[in-house]
């Protein structure tokens, strides 16, 4: 269903131009990381979350010294502030503060609605593994994943590809290299998921 992204992104890189795209997604497609690599005036670019409270002026959001917490909380992503921003004016009558003293990272239904639908997007393996990586807060090696899932290296290693493509994992550098989940919003969903 993609395949349009991919002539248009051929397109760009081919033909002499003046334009500048600025295209916005949760994952890379393969032509993405090519021409990434292929080409000096392509570029990908992780975005980080937002550290300003702007997003969550009129809002109707009380405790302004609390509003940098609720950041922190759901890792400067714009939607999820938004969906959460709604559910303290309307439950919490605008207190962060109170909301914050929850002491609870919680998923509205429609952030749930939107990792699911990315998750049923993933092969059954990606699934596997995202699975595995969710159940902890620590790092998991290669070896740790390829013993608790079964799965063969070449399994293990597209799937770990795929996810880190994708943004869901990230890998850890250290005296071997392990992975986690990139956030905890997607963990604690994971967690939630039966096994």
């Amino acid at each position: 269903e993609y395949k349009d992204y991919k002539t248009l992104l051929a397109k760009m890189a081919e033909i002499e131009h003046q334009s500048c795209l600025i295209l916005i997604g949760q994952e890379q497609c393969q032509e993405m990381l090519c021409l990434d690599e292929e080409i000096g005036a392509f570029k990908c670019l992780q975005l980080e979350g937002l550290d300003n409270t702007e997003i969550l002026t009129d809002r109707g959001l009380k405790n302004e010294e609390s509003w940098y917490d609720l950041i922190n909380l759901y890792e400067g992503n714009p939607a999820y502030l938004q969906d959460i921003a709604r559910v303290i004016k309307d439950i919490f009558g605008g207190e962060v503060s109170e909301f914050l003293r929850e002491n609870n990272l919680l998923l509205t239904d429609s952030i749930q609605s939107r990792i699911e639908e990315f998750f049923e997007r993933l092969s059954p393996r990606e699934k596997k593994i995202f699975l595995e990586l969710a159940k902890t807060d620590e790092p998991m090696s290669r070896e740790d994943l390829r013993q608790a899932l079964s799965l063969s290296s070449t399994d293990l290693v597209n799937g770990l590809q795929s996810l880190s493509k994708r943004f869901l994992i990230k890998p850890i550098k250290g005296e071997t290299t392990s992975f986690q989940i990139t956030s905890k919003v997607y963990r604690n969903w994971g967690r939630s998921q039966p096994a």
